[in-house]
C-alpha cells in the first residue's frame, strides 16, 4: 500500500496560518514579479480564476476587489512545508517527499481500517500543529493513490479528510469517472493522442493491452497504466536524491542598466546556490553565469548570453562560488545593454566526500568548510542573510515587484531574517 498526503490549496493555507481573516475569503497567491495566479482558495475557484491566469485579467472573471491578492513568499512556504514533512516522517516510513507539498509513504498497517483511522488521527494531528489541512489517498500504488487524494481534497462529503481505493470494484468506479488528463504522468501530449483514439477516461487506458500502450508510446507509459491496475511498477525516488545541477535565477522587478545593480544580484544568487550545495553536501565543478535582456520591450535592445567556469579544485564555499561567478559576469557583461533577468548555475556535482584535491591549488579547503560552516550556523540562529561577502551591497535594487506583500503579523518577520524571537508581549 502506499500512501500520499496532500496540502489542501498550500500557498493559500500558509498565507492564512498567519492571517486567520483570510478564511472564507476569496485569496489568491501570485509568482515572481505578481506576474500570475500559482494557487488559489476555494472561493477563488469558485468565482471562475484559472490557474495561471495573469493577475491583470482577474478583472476578465470576477471584480478585483473580491479577491485578496498576495506576493509569493517561497521562504515561509518552504519551512511549513519542512515543518510537514517532519511530522509525516516521525509517524510513518519511506517518505518520498515528490513536491513541496506532497509526499508518498509507506502506511504503517496491513488492515484498511486501521490504517484509514491511523491516516485520520494524523491529518488532524498536522493540523494541530502545523495549522495546514492535508488530505490522503492510499492505495495499492502510487498512482492510485494520487487519485484517492484528489478525490478526499474534492469530495465534500468526506470529513477526515482520508480516502482508500482497494476493492477491484470500488477502483473500476473510480477509474470510470476519472478523465483521461487527470491520470498521473499523462500530459497534454499523450491525452490528445489518447483522445483520438476514443480512450477519454482511466479506466478505458487500463483495459487497453499492455503491448499496445508500449509499442504506441513507451515503456513510462506502459508502468501508468500498470499502476492503475493496482501494480507497483515506478521506481522508487529517495528523499535525499542528488541533483545533477543547481540553479538560482530571478526575473527583476524592472529594467536594469548598471553594471553594479546586476553585478548585486548575481552575487546574491551565487551565494544562494553555494548555500543550497552545502545543504546537499555536494560540491560543484563548473560555475556558469547568464543574462538575459527583455524580449518584450521593443524600445530596448536584447541581450543574452552565458558563460561556463570550471573550478580548480570541486567547492561548495560561497567564496569560490562567487569569485567564478563574478568572472563569467565580468567576461559577459555588456554596457549600455539593458537586463532583466539573471542566474547562477552550478554543475558537475558531486559528494562533498569525494572532491580530490589538487596540489597546485593554493586554496585552503578543509578552512573553508570550516568557515562556512560557522557562516551557515550564525544565519541560521540569527536570520538569513545576517553574514553575507562583502561583493553583495544589500541594496537589491534587482529584487521583485511584490506589492500584495502581507506584513499582517509580526511572525512574519522570523522567516525574512528581521527577527528571531517575538517581542515579549506588552
Amino acid at each position: 500500500m502506499y500512501g500520499l498526503i496532500d496540502c489542501n490549496n498550500f500557498f493559500v493555507s500558509c498565507e492564512r496560518v498567519f492571517n486567520p481573516s483570510l478564511n472564507g475569503r476569496p485569496v489568491v497567491v501570485l509568482s515572481n514579479n505578481d506576474g500570475c495566479v500559482i494557487a488559489r482558495s476555494n472561493e477563488a475557484k469558485a468565482l471562475g480564476i484559472p490557474m495561471g491566469c495573469p493577475a491583470f485579467q482577474i478583472k476578465e472573471h470576477c471584480d478585483p476587489r473580491q479577491v485578496v491578492q498576495l506576493s509569493a513568499r517561497h521562504i515561509v512556504y518552504a519551512d511549513l512545508s519542512h515543518r510537514i514533512m517532519n511530522i509525516l516522517g516521525s509517524e510513518v516510513e519511506d517518505v518520498e517527499v515528490y513536491s513541496v507539498d506532497e509526499a508518498f509513504f509507506r502506511p504503517p498497517y496491513d488492515d484498511v481500517e486501521q490504517n484509514h483511522d491511523f491516516l485520520a488521527r494524523l491529518v488532524k494531528k498536522v493540523y494541530r500543529s502545523v495549522g495546514v489541512p492535508v488530505s490522503i489517498g492510499f492505495a495499492p500504488s502510487r498512482s492510485l493513490a494520487k487519485i484517492a487524494s484528489h478525490i478526499a481534497k474534492k469530495d465534500r462529503r468526506i470529513t477526515d479528510g482520508v480516502y482508500w481505493l482497494v476493492r477491484p470494484e470500488a477502483i473500476d468506479i473510480i477509474l470510470r469517472r476519472t478523465p483521461i488528463a487527470d491520470v498521473w504522468g499523462i500530459g497534454r501530449r499523450l491525452t490528445a493522442s489518447l483522445l483520438e483514439r476514443g480512450i477519454d477516461t482511466a479506466y478505458k487506458f487500463a483495459q487497453m493491452p499492455s503491448g499496445l500502450v508500449r509499442a504506441l508510446y513507451s515503456v513510462t507509459v506502459e508502468r501508468t497504466q500498470r499502476e492503475l491496475r493496482g501494480e507497483d511498477c515506478i521506481p522508487v525516488n529517495p528523499v535525499n536524491i542528488a541533483h545533477s545541477t543547481l540553479m538560482t535565477s530571478r526575473t527583476f522587478g524592472h529594467v536594469l542598466t548598471d553594471r553594479r545593480e546586476v553585478q548585486d544580484a548575481v552575487v546574491h544568487f551565487a551565494q544562494a546556490t553555494a548555500r543550497r550545495l552545502r545543504d546537499e553536501h555536494q560540491v560543484a565543478s563548473t560555475v556558469t553565469t547568464y543574462v538575459r535582456g527583455d524580449r518584450f520591450r521593443e524600445d530596448l535592445p536584447y541581450y543574452s548570453n552565458s558563460c561556463e567556469m570550471r573550478l580548480r579544485t570541486p567547492s561548495s564555499s560561497a567564496m569560490t562560488i562567487v569569485y567564478y561567478a563574478l568572472i563569467a559576469f565580468n567576461t559577459i557583461f555588456r554596457e549600455g545593454m539593458a537586463y532583466r533577468k539573471a542566474g547562477v548555475m552550478v554543475g558537475g556535482l558531486i559528494p562533498d566526500t569525494m572532491v580530490q584535491l589538487n596540489v597546485w591549488d593554493p586554496e585552503d579547503y578543509p578552512k573553508q568548510r570550516a568557515l562556512m560552516q560557522a557562516v551557515d550556523g550564525i544565519n541560521q540562529h540569527y536570520g538569513a542573510h545576517v553574514v553575507k561577502l562583502v561583493p553583495e551591497s544589500g541594496e537589491r535594487s534587482w529584487v521583485p515587484h511584490q506589492t500584495h506583500l502581507a506584513t499582517t503579523s509580526k511572525t512574519l518577520r522570523i522567516y525574512t531574517g528581521q527577527i528571531t524571537k517575538l517581542p515579549p508581549k506588552g
